[in-house]
């Protein structure tokens, strides 16, 4: 997304690269609505390594999923948890809140199924029940600024 969004001049890239960037970026979309339809799991994550993908934007991506997918915030929810660790195999350890299950979780101020950019703002972290009460992350404001100016607003 942030390649399709921004300019060429920020992202360095020729109009050929743009134009094939958007025909990527609506086939990915056009993918992901169609697995859905069809029953096929689907996975969400980031490309951390690329320009503009920070390491804590995965919050961007479950929002990205609702709002250009078209699938409801439990979808998404769903799919960046449970049918992650599912996909990866690991869906009877982890990916759900259940005993038996490693206690992996996040504590948010905000309720997520009332807007999916609740995840932006991790609290707490609790991974295989060990809590971190205060997990630090540096963030990059000058780039979650521009990132944030074309992050697709919520339905009401």
């Amino acid at each position: 997304m942030p390649f399709v969004e921004l300019s060429p001049e920020k992202t360095k890239s020729t109009e050929v690269q743009k134009v094939n960037g958007r025909i990527v970026y609506e086939g990915i979309v056009r993918a992901a609505q169609q697995a859905l339809e069809a029953g096929i799991p689907v996975g969400l994550g980031t490309d951390s390594s690329c320009p503009y993908i920070t390491h804590y934007d995965m919050w961007r991506e479950v929002v990205y999923f609702e709002r250009i997918v078209g699938t409801s915030r439990q979808t998404a929810l769903h799919v960046a948890t449970l049918g992650n660790a599912r996909i990866l195999g690991l869906g009877d350890e982890t990916g759900s809140i259940e005993p038996g299950k490693s206690a992996d979780l996040i504590v948010l101020d905000r309720n997520p199924l009332e807007n999916l950019e609740a995840l932006r703002d991790v609290r707490m972290v609790m991974v295989r029940g060990a809590l971190d009460r205060h997990p630090r992350v540096k963030r990059l404001s000058q780039l979650d600024a521009e990132l944030d100016g074309f992050l697709p607003k919520a339905q009401a």
